[in-house]
């Protein structure tokens, strides 16, 4: 069966990662280009530093020897999309939205709310604005432009607010008055993590980025400025900083139900990620940290599923083989047209779900599908 490849898509069920609370990041008081920096952090560790929360921040700031004044490379960089993102980071933009007609514009890259919808702006014009804190919103009736808005917000309450549903926006909406234009957490972004990372959390100093010829597409992080980001031309020569976990890959087993998309989530917020399956040794330290589940004989990867600028589902992985088999669970997402078209389109074999399932797990039933699908395959396509 060497020849053979199980994939599994392991949509819902157990999932690993336990004890640790953030990522682990790595201070390299080497001085390297950001692309230098870049290919030693993936050859030591993971990747170059991916920053979620001012916790992060602060946290870069602090591992950072005590005697350096300058700055260090961070893992974001220059991309070639303009997505609007909220300021804590969420790209939930997509899902609700209340811009008014023609808005928003390309070339005005904040948002601010003002009878009752959205508008664009200029970041660099100074307004009032909302504060967020728990599950509270907060009018500040001082004029700043958006990025000292959103400093103020961070320093003294949570952030500018993150509105993700007509109730939320309603809230916002009872408490400023029906002429007034305030700041709230849009930004259109074009920068992107070297993880490729989906969280959009941002932390530049004041003035920065520029969109000027020359000005840099590759960040770092200011050490004597609390931690503000500024662009450099990347073939800068300074510290960095690496996170996760020196290979090989440590498994964690945690005892939580989630989807695929929140054990991710999860993974990649206290750990890593979720294990890749690169070698059998890889698969047995899986089974051993994850002993109710039990996968059988042969090879098994996950496939890993991402949406495209387009809309579109897509695999993540490029690795992944169309002579693979995948198999899901019954999660309406997993069993949906989208799903099964690109399957189809990538020419991936796709194991139906069997009708006598007893529960959400296909795991119990997997091995005896393969079974079947195998015995039904000439013997020399399993060499």
């Amino acid at each position: 069966m060497d020849g053979s490849l199980f994939v599994l898509l392991l949509l819902s069920g157990l999932f690993w990662s336990s004890s640790a609370l953030s990522r682990q990041y790595h201070y390299i008081n080497v001085r390297m280009s950001w692309p230098e920096a870049q290919s030693y952090c993936r050859e030591k560790y993971t990747d170059l530093a991916t920053v979620d929360t001012m916790a992060d921040v602060n946290r870069l700031v602090n591992i950072v020897d005590a005697g350096y004044s300058g700055s260090v490379w961070i893992g974001l960089k220059r991309g070639t999309e303009n997505r609007w993102a909220w300021s804590n980071g969420e790209n939930t933009h997509t899902q609700y939205s209340a811009w008014t007609k023609g808005e928003p514009s390309s070339n005005k890259t904040c948002g601010y709310f003002a009878f009752g919808v959205w508008y664009s702006y200029p970041c660099s014009s100074v307004l009032h604005f909302v504060c967020y804190s728990e599950y509270e919103y907060i009018r500040v009736q001082i004029w700043k432009n958006w990025t000292d808005a959103q400093s103020y917000c961070r320093q003294y309450h949570t952030d500018l607010p993150t509105i993700h549903n007509s109730e939320e926006q309603n809230k916002i909406k009872s408490i400023i008055p029906s002429t007034s234009w305030v700041w709230i957490g849009l930004f259109l972004d074009s920068w992107e993590w070297s993880d490729k990372w989906s969280l959009f959390f941002r932390n530049w100093a004041a003035g920065q980025p520029s969109d000027h010829p020359g000005s840099g597409d590759c960040v770092g992080m200011l050490t004597t400025d609390s931690g503000k980001w500024a662009q450099y031309s990347c073939d800068l020569q300074q510290p960095f900083i690496c996170y996760g976990g020196e290979f090989p890959q440590q498994i964690y087993s945690v005892s939580k139900e989630m989807t695929w998309t929140d054990a991710q989530s999860y993974c990649r917020l206290k750990y890593t990620d979720l294990p890749f399956v690169y070698s059998e040794e890889d698969l047995d330290k899986i089974k051993a940290s994850t002993p109710l589940f039990n996968y059988g004989e042969g090879k098994s990867a996950v496939l890993r599923m991402k949406v495209n600028p387009g809309g579109q589902l897509d695999l993540e992985d490029p690795g992944i083989r169309s002579d693979m088999l995948a198999k899901h669970d019954i999660d309406s997402k997993h069993t949906a047209w989208a799903m099964k078209e690109l399957l189809r389109k990538k020419h991936f074999k796709f194991l139906e779900w069997p009708s006598q399932s007893p529960d959400l797990n296909p795991i119990e039933n997997l091995w005896s599908e393969l079974k079947i699908c195998f015995a039904q395959r000439p013997k020399t396509s399993l060499l």
